[in-house]
């Protein structure tokens, strides 16, 4: 694992201002420790790599400089994470002057951005992140110039305001989110989430749930080191251990019924008939009319299907998906592709299902729904979306937690 240190700091104290507040910067700090405990990304203190960085609150300007003084057993393969939320005051055109804290006086005590990248650089030679979530932070492009070809700087704002550590919020959730089936935060080519990709990730979410005012920038040619490698999740073969009742295996029971050509009350005979949709041991209850124009309104939606002059029929890509080794791939990338709504992801519904399941909520259609539009988002539940929402568990495409919770092999 690369060996990564980090440095946390979090400031309120600066003189006249009220936000962000002590609650805000603790809640903050707070969730960047719990994801140093977790150890996913392998951040460890600067001064013993034997355990996990704790979080600065209103240093002292020495405080902090001692940090990059005396580090242990740091090499140039060792990656240094600097991140600042708090205050800070412009200094000639190309500075900033963090502020730490305030003194006896209640004059703001500060270090400015340039004297601390000296200590930095001289103390680690290796690969340096720095993430500044402060007013007019990307000021400061020209200060970075030199440590280019190592660094790489996100700024929460160019040369204007930051708003509430508005952009720290938003990486965190960013860094905490698991990793899912055509996650953006994964560069493929690189094979893992890297920090352009995180940084990216961060600014979508910024201008979807934060003030459309504030704008992030980036800088340095080490956006593309990876942060965390993202294994293969999800198989592209048919699910074998689906339930043969599942809506996941019927529609495809249905794909093949449909074949070169069928009319719809052929279908609802042949379905009728068939053993795959049989909903009780006595044959006593047949399957709707209703949920049969359901499977084929979600077919049809997946472009897996065409009715010319009243036939049904598979197109090439229905075809394909029958493939017991690509169907899988077939119904995840063709779901987001066209039935999931714009501006909605499989990552951003998983992360809907996650928020429920946190809250003790069972993530029901009509939950899911209110859910996205708490964070901004309308997902409208026609009948292929919810045939959807219905068929995506048994693809493995959600983390254990959530699989069976959300719309489990359901019959019919």
């Amino acid at each position: 694992m690369v060996d990564r240190r980090a440095v946390i700091v979090g400031s309120w104290l600066a003189k006249g201002r009220a936000k962000p507040s002590p609650q805000r910067i603790n809640g903050i700090t707070r969730r960047w420790t719990a994801l140093f405990e977790r150890g996913t990304y392998g951040w460890r203190s600067v001064s013993d790599p034997g355990v996990a960085p704790t979080a600065l609150h209103n240093p002292t300007r020495t405080g902090l400089l001692t940090q990059f003084m005396d580090p242990v057993r740091v090499t140039e393969e060792t990656e240094l994470l600097f991140y600042f939320v708090g205050h800070s005051t412009s200094v000639g055109d190309d500075d900033v002057a963090l502020i730490l804290s305030t003194d006896e006086n209640g004059a703001d005590s500060t270090v400015k951005l340039s004297t601390l990248l000296t200590g930095v650089r001289d103390s680690f030679p290796g690969p340096l992140i720095f993430i500044l979530d402060t007013c007019h932070a990307g000021r400061t492009l020209k200060t970075f110039t030199g440590l280019r070809d190592r660094a790489y700087a996100m700024f929460a704002a160019g040369d204007a305001y930051a708003f509430n550590a508005d952009f720290s919020d938003m990486l965190l959730r960013a860094l905490e989110t698991p990793i899912g089936k055509n996650d953006q935060r994964i560069d493929r080519k690189l094979g893992g989430i890297t920090y352009a990709k995180l940084f990216q990730d961060t600014r979508r979410r910024l201008n979807v749930g934060g003030d459309a005012a504030q704008e992030p920038v980036a800088f340095g040619d080490l956006g593309g080191r990876v942060l965390r490698d993202a294994p293969a999740v999800v198989g592209e073969r048919f699910n074998p251990f689906a339930s043969s009742r599942s809506v996941y295996s019927r529609a495809r029971e249905m794909l093949l019924l449909i074949g070169d050509g069928i009319t719809a009350s052929e279908l609802a005979g042949a379905v009728r008939a068939s053993a795959a949709f049989v909903l009780d041991r006595n044959g006593a209850r047949e399957i709707t009319n209703e949920r049969i124009r359901e499977y084929v309104a979600f077919i049809r939606r997946v472009r897996w299907m065409v009715e010319p002059g009243g036939v049904l029929k598979l197109t090439d890509r229905g075809r394909s998906a029958l493939e017991i080794e690509a169907y899988n791939r077939y119904l995840l990338d063709d779901i987001e592709r066209f039935v999931l709504p714009d501006g909605i992801k499989l990552t951003d519904l998983d992360e809907l299902v996650a928020e429920l399941l946190d809250d003790l909520i069972p993530p029901t259609p009509g939950r899911l729904k209110e859910r996205a539009a708490m964070n901004g988002k309308v997902l409208e539940l026609d009948a292929a979306t919810r045939m959807a929402l219905m068929i995506l568990p048994s693809t493995g495409r959600y983390l254990k937690a959530s699989s069976g919770a959300l719309f489990p092999s359901e019959p019919g």
